[in-house]
């Protein structure tokens, strides 16, 4: 290889022949180291895409997971909201029966204070009556036994004032009797 280099270096010719063999080979060696490098940047660059693309492929999946649980959730929210919408009407229909029940009620115990209010007037009423009759009914007993009392004389009265009168009677009779034997 000495003798090679030697002869090359007396020759100018070879010189600038090994020269344009060097700066070709070296030429071809920087394409290749170059070649190789864009291959290895392509390829570490799929890599990361390829990497890259599977996480996003995960995080679509997730997301569609999360989209999905969404919308069940908002399923399950717009069917309470429309069982609110429903409970609310109800409860609006209530309260209103309630404010009728309250004025029916409120009616209705002013209907009772006023009948209670009667039945008070009533039961003084049934009170007095009952006093009045009380005293009445002592009244009539005193005045039947008065009036026992004034038929049991009236009738000792008719019977002396017919024993007077037969007396008079038998009387006068034995008067005339008298008088007409007389004359």
């Amino acid at each position: 290889m000495e003798e090679i280099v030697e002869a090359v270096s007396k020759d100018p010719v070879l010189m600038i022949a090994a020269a344009i063999g060097v700066v070709l080979i070296l030429f071809v060696v920087l394409v290749v180291v170059v070649a190789n490098l864009r291959i290895r940047t392509y390829k570490n660059r799929y890599r990361n895409t390829h990497i890259d693309n599977e996480e996003k492929e995960a995080q679509i999946a997730a997301l569609q997971r999360e989209v999905q649980t969404l919308r069940i959730r908002k399923a399950q929210n717009e069917q309470e909201l429309s069982q609110f919408a429903d409970t609310k009407k109800r409860l609006l229909d209530t309260e209103e029966k309630l404010v009728q029940t309250q004025k029916e009620m409120s009616e209705i115990q002013r209907t009772l204070a006023q009948t209670e209010a009667k039945l008070e007037n009533l039961k003084e009423s049934q009170q007095n009556l009952q006093q009045a009759y009380d005293v009445l009914k002592e009244r009539t007993e005193i005045v039947n036994e008065e009036n026992s009392k004034l038929r049991v004389s009236n009738a000792r009265l008719l019977m002396k004032l017919e024993t007077e009168e037969r007396f008079n009677t038998q009387h006068k009779q034995q008067q005339k009797s008298t008088q007409g034997e007389g004359a």
